[in-house]
C-alpha cells in the first residue's frame, strides 16, 4: 500500500467514535489507556483505531508524553471580573502550549466538587488550575494522591502548601488603600472585608490595621463589617456602615464588586463620590475605569497571575521542577476620581 492509499485511509478521532457508535471521549480514554470503557467496546475501538493506522500517525505525539491536551480550571462560578481577568492570563498561557481549556463551576457544592473528582479520575486532563477561594474537601491533596499536577491561584486557607501557589501582595494592598485615604485626611474609614477564615482577607484587614496604628489613629470595631466578596454584600454592609451614629467619610471595599455596591447604596442616599463619600475597591476588574466617578482602587495583575499559574503548571506536565512553590506579584494603587478629602461636618443619614 502506497503512503497515499494510507493516508486516506487514516480517518480522525471523531469519525472513528462516530464509526464505532461511541462518544469521542471514550475513544480518548482507549487511546489514553484510561479505565471506563467496556472491554469490548475497548477492544473493538482498538481495532479501528489499529485498522486506520490512528495511533502512529495522529495521537502518537500525546500517548508518548502521556497528556490528553486538556487544563482544568475550576473555579466558585462563572461571573465576576476577578475571575474573568485571570481567566484571559490562562488562555494567553494555554493558546502558546496548543493545550485546550475545560471550566468548571462549583457553585460552592460540595456535591458538586467531589462529582468533578470523581469525574476527573475517570476522564483524562493534564493538569488542574484551582481558582477557589477555599477548599473544604482538600481537592489539592486529592489531585496530588492521583498524580494530577496542580496550581492553586489567589486564596488559600493556610499560608504554606505542599503543592504549587501563587497570589498577590494582599496585605500591602490593604495597607496602601488605607493609608491613601489617610493621606486625603480621612480619620473615620470603614472597611468591608470577606470571610475572616479566610487568609487573604485577614491580610487585608491586617494592612489596614496596621495604617491606622501608624498614623495614631484608633481602629474603631464598628467600622469593621465582616461578609462575602460580592455585590450584594456590598450592599448591605454599606447600609450599615451608613446608619452608624457615627459613619465613615472614606469605605475600603474587599473587593471592586463590594465597591459596586458601596456606590449603588450611596446613589439611592443622595451622598455625592467623593466629596461626601471617598470609596476605594480592590482588584482593578476590567469595569472599574468605567463606573460613574472611576473607582480608586488596588490594583492586581489577575491576567499575569493567571498567565504564569498555567506556566508553572504546563513545567510541572513536562516534568519539570519549579524554582519556587509560592510566587506573589505585587499589587499597587491605581488612582482615579472616587476619593477626595473628607467633607467639613458630620455626614447626615440619609
Amino acid at each position: 500500500m502506497t503512503l497515499e492509499q494510507k493516508q486516506s485511509k487514516r480517518l480522525t478521532m471523531a469519525q472513528i467514535a462516530k464509526e464505532a457508535g461511541v462518544s469521542i471521549t471514550t475513544v480518548s480514554k482507549v487511546l489514553n489507556q484510561l479505565p471506563g470503557v467496556g472491554a469490548q467496546t475497548r477492544a473493538r475501538i482498538q481495532a479501528m483505531i489499529e485498522q486506520h493506522d490512528y495511533v502512529q500517525n495522529h495521537a502518537a505525539r500525546h500517548l508518548r508524553k502521556g497528556q490528553s491536551g486538556l487544563i482544568d480550571l475550576v473555579i466558585m462560578r462563572l461571573e465576576g471580573g476577578y475571575d474573568l481577568g485571570i481567566m484571559h492570563g490562562v488562555q494567553e498561557a494555554l493558546e502558546e502550549s496548543g493545550h485546550r481549556l475545560v471550566v468548571f463551576a462549583t457553585h460552592e457544592d460540595e456535591a458538586v466538587e467531589r462529582r468533578w473528582l470523581r469525574r476527573i479520575q475517570d476522564q483524562s486532563t493534564d493538569g488542574v488550575l484551582l481558582l477557589l477561594p477555599y477548599e473544604r474537601i482538600g481537592i489539592a491533596e486529592m489531585l496530588m494522591a492521583q498524580n494530577i499536577p496542580v496550581v492553586a491561584i489567589g486564596d488559600r486557607n493556610e499560608p504554606t502548601t505542599n503543592y504549587p501557589t501563587i497570589g498577590s501582595t494582599i496585605w500591602l494592598g490593604g495597607y496602601t488603600a488605607t493609608e491613601y485615604l489617610i493621606s486625603l485626611g480621612h480619620r473615620r474609614i470603614g472597611i468591608i472585608a470577606g470571610p475572616l477564615h479566610l487568609t487573604t482577607t485577614r491580610a487585608r484587614l491586617a494592612g489596614y490595621r496596621e495604617a491606622l496604628e501608624r498614623a495614631g489613629i484608633p481602629v474603631d470595631p464598628a467600622l469593621i463589617c465582616e461578609g462575602n466578596y460580592f455585590l450584594g454584600d456590598g450592599i448591605k454592609q454599606a447600609n450599615a456602615l451608613l446608619d452608624l451614629e457615627d459613619p465613615p467619610t472614606a469605605i475600603f471595599a474587599g473587593n471592586d464588586a463590594q465597591a459596586a455596591g458601596v456606590y449603588q447604596v450611596l446613589y439611592q442616599r443622595q451622598v455625592r463620590i467623593p466629596d461626601e463619600m471617598s470609596v476605594v475597591g480592590f482588584d482593578d476588574v476590567m469595569y472599574t475605569a468605567q463606573m460613574p466617578p472611576p473607582l480608586t482602587t488596588i490594583h492586581q495583575p489577575l491576567a499575569e497571575m493567571g498567565k504564569m499559574a498555567a506556566n508553572m503548571l504546563l513545567r510541572l506536565i513536562g516534568g519539570q521542577t519549579l524554582e519556587s512553590n509560592r510566587v506573589e506579584l505585587s499589587t499597587s494603587l491605581v488612582i482615579r476620581d472616587s476619593c477626595a478629602p473628607p467633607r467639613t461636618g458630620p455626614l447626615l443619614n440619609r
